[in-house]
């Protein structure tokens, strides 16, 4: 036979064998398939990234004034609707020439809403009932698809008059280059990204194995037939390319499927449009050659120890010596390149670090099979079920290490990324300020002019269902970069520690190393509009703790005064901290104080931030931490399914064992156990080096990053606890499959 014959006839041997053929095909690609998926979405992270960068610098606000372009005066402000943050940005237009935000035909006039394409659905939803209020006027339309952020977005333009004080804006979009991400953010993702595509890679070679029993006795038939040693192996590529080539397919339409669901899927707050999700196609024709090469290549390295002889299929009885030396090698240049002191921003040093980390995932695999080996060879007795595993382990165990292999590179990529995360969690530490609802169950609010101050603050407390309303009128305290907060005593007594209050007392923060006031200073102070007026401190200010637990607002009032020690200052400019407690515990209560303050629009605010501040920088690294937890869930989810393919593979090829050792009165429960042992034990070795894996490469970029190892230790055993659920569940899913194969009728020849 020719070539071309040779190869032929491997795909009509793939597709047309039988069913056992088939059932091989399709157990190879779901595997080869799921890999492809992951790798196409991998190949489409970076036109993701593009594609909402683009969007973002599209809405960036210039501040640089332009000749002939009246501003647009902008204010932004947040808020919630039962646990999803919506943007709300008060716009007013001094001009005719003002520029229009995007996706925006014009700028709304005062009393005019346009909003994002999904929160128009929640208005108009049943739902979006309790909604509503917050948005008062008339909805003149929606903002363009392609303008928002997400497909999920919550956002909506109001136009206001001309009292807004917000800051002038002379445009929108940017076209100078994005400002690359800061190195630490840089090197968790390079990592995450070695670490959740390293075990796609050994799957896709361990799932091209499968069926390799009965494909060596059908190549021995071949060679029965008169087929040389060299048209047979050519017979195996073409029936591993078959499965790889239908893998890819496959892949394909799952990684489609996907895609067109994107829209409905935010993973905490990023999410994507299906026109982000496109391959980039250099990448798309790498997987498209490579998938094939490592299908081919683990095939032809599985018939390097199997003699193809006319009769039968003959193998190395003896055990295997398996080579250390090659294994060794991966893990010392894993080490070396992890080593020597690199600085964070060096791409030689990012460079170094991701080979490095890909070596030492790389050689879990490789180190396993050898390591199994000594650990099994010397152990003797033990329940038969405990026997019969160590004896498959000790005949076989390359096998049963390919089975948990690739879940073992991916716990030791989770490790070395929670580990990671956990240090720069702590590095970008989120600074307490405000708080949405204390420990006490009171909700803060805070009015930023006075006529909100004088009008909101009733509002809330002419709520129904409200306990207690609580405020401070604020005013910045010139010269000493402090606040002073005007309350009664009711108020001052719950959130100090002040025992005695009497109205013309004045109060100081204890620990406070701000504004130093004494009785008969004079200072001036400013409201919200910048009017200033004279204060004179009538009483020494008595120093006092503020109540542990009580409001964060309150906190920025250094100095606390009573109504009646502020003689001859005029308080109606004066803005409002303020907080409204429940009667009862009402989830959507905080809704009801955001729709009482609505009406003021941009004067007022709930805090939504729930105590945590967050800077660009912690932001970004907030993104890219989720994005990769979602993806090592996702890693996982193909781990736990490949590890399914290969046991029921696994079981299949061995079901004549199975058959003859149940013929000869072997118990199959006692079957079903050895196979958890068999899985287990590769996997409890697997385990062991995976931590060593992850803490070695997390110790490197830790180093890099000048920062304290932090290892997450509930993480890690989180994460050794669901591997060794996860092979439980898929041991135990083969049990039917066993049970099937300890039939005699299994024992049946030709």
């Amino acid at each position: 036979m020719s070539r071309w014959e040779d190869l032929a006839l491997g795909f009509r041997l793939a597709v047309g064998g039988g069913r056992s053929s088939v059932v091989r095909l399709v157990l190879a690609t779901i595997g080869i398939g799921l890999a492809v998926a992951v790798l196409l979405l991998a190949a489409s992270a970076g036109n993701a990234y593009e594609s909402r960068q683009q969007r973002e610098n599209a809405s960036r606000l210039n501040f640089e004034a332009a000749p002939g372009v009246a501003p647009l005066h902008f204010t932004g402000r947040t808020t919630e609707f039962r646990g999803e943050p919506i943007r709300i940005d008060y716009v007013h237009a001094t001009g005719p020439d003002s520029p229009v935000p995007p996706g925006l035909d014009r700028v709304p006039s005062p009393g005019e809403v346009v909003v994002s394409p999904r929160l128009n659905e929640l208005l108009s939803s049943d739902a979006g009932a309790l909604l509503r209020p917050r948005f008062p006027g008339t909805q003149i339309g929606v903002i363009d698809s392609g303008a928002v952020q997400n497909p999920r977005d919550l956002s909506a333009y109001i136009g206001v008059d001309a009292s807004l004080t917000g800051a002038p804006i002379y445009g929108f979009g940017s076209s100078s280059p994005r400002e690359p991400l800061p190195p630490a953010v840089l090197l968790v993702l390079m990592i995450g990204v070695v670490a959740l595509l390293t075990p796609v890679f050994i799957f896709i070679g361990t799932v091209s194995r499968i069926g390799g029993a009965e494909r060596d006795r059908r190549l021995a038939a071949l060679r029965l037939a008169g087929a040389s040693s060299w048209q047979v192996r050519r017979v195996a590529t073409a029936e591993t390319l078959v499965s790889s080539v239908t893998g890819m397919l496959a892949g394909a339409g799952l990684f489609l499927l996907f895609r067109g669901q994107i829209a409905d899927l935010q993973v905490f707050r990023f999410g994507l449009f299906p026109s982000d999700l496109t391959p980039s196609w250099p990448l798309v024709v790498l997987i498209v050659l490579l998938v094939p090469a490592l299908t081919m290549a683990a095939t032809l390295v599985a018939q390097r120890r199997t003699i193809i002889e006319p009769l039968g299929v003959v193998r190395e009885a003896a055990p295997i010596r398996r080579r250390l030396w090659w294994r060794l090698l991966l893990v010392v240049a894993g080490i070396a390149l992890l080593v020597p002191g690199y600085a964070v921003g060096s791409e030689l040093a990012r460079t170094a670090v991701m080979v490095g980390a890909l070596l030492l995932l790389i050689g879990i695999p490789a180190m396993l099979p050898w390591l199994l080996d000594r650990a099994v060879s010397r152990i003797r007795g033990g329940p038969p079920a405990f026997q019969l595993a160590i004896r498959r382990l000790q005949s076989d165990s390359g096998t049963p290490s390919r089975v948990v292999a690739g879940l073992c590179v991916v716990i030791a990529g989770a490790i070395a990324l929670q580990s990671l995360l956990a240090g720069q969690a702590a590095f970008y530490q989120e600074l307490p300020t405000t708080r949405q609802q204390s420990s006490s169950g009171s909700i803060e609010f805070t009015a930023w002019s006075g006529e909100a101050a004088e009008n909101a603050v009733p509002a809330v407390r002419a709520l129904p269902g409200v306990a207690e309303v609580r405020s401070v009128r604020t005013m910045f305290i010139d010269g000493s970069g402090g606040h002073l907060g005007v309350a009664d005593c009711l108020t001052i007594k719950a959130v100090t520690t002040a025992t005695s209050c009497a109205d013309g007392d004045v109060f100081s923060y204890r620990e406070e190393r701000g504004p130093s006031l004494h009785k008969g200073q004079s200072v001036n102070l400013a409201d919200t509009g910048r009017r200033e007026q004279r204060w004179t401190v009538p009483a020494d200010p008595r120093p006092v703790d503020f109540t542990k637990g009580e409001v964060a607002f309150y906190s920025d009032a250094r100095i606390l005064a009573t109504p009646g020690a502020m003689v001859g200052v005029e308080l109606a400019g004066a803005g409002a901290a303020a907080t409204a407690r429940p009667t009862v515990a009402d989830p959507d209560f905080v809704e009801q104080v955001r729709n009482a303050v609505a009406p003021f629009g941009w004067q007022t605010q709930v805090s939504t931030i729930d105590g945590k501040k967050l800077t660009d920088e912690s932001r970004m690294f907030a993104d890219v931490r989720d994005i990769l937890f979602g993806c090592a869930l996702f890693i996982l989810l193909l781990a736990g399914v490949s590890l399914l393919v290969l046991a029921q593979e696994q079981v299949r090829e061995r079901r004549r064992a199975i058959g003859a050792l149940s013929a000869t009165g072997v118990p199959v429960r006692v079957v079903m156990r050895s196979l958890v042992w068999q899985n287990g034990i590769p996997l409890l070795l697997g385990v062991g080096v995976a931590i060593a894996t992850g803490i070695a490469i997390t110790a490197k970029a830790t180093r890099m990053l000048s920062e304290p190892l932090v290892i997450d230790w509930s993480g890690v055993g989180v994460l050794a606890g669901a591997a060794l659920l996860v092979v439980l569940l898929v041991t135990a899913s083969t049990f039917p499959s066993v049970r099937s194969a300890a039939r005699s009728e299994n024992l049946r020849t030709e």
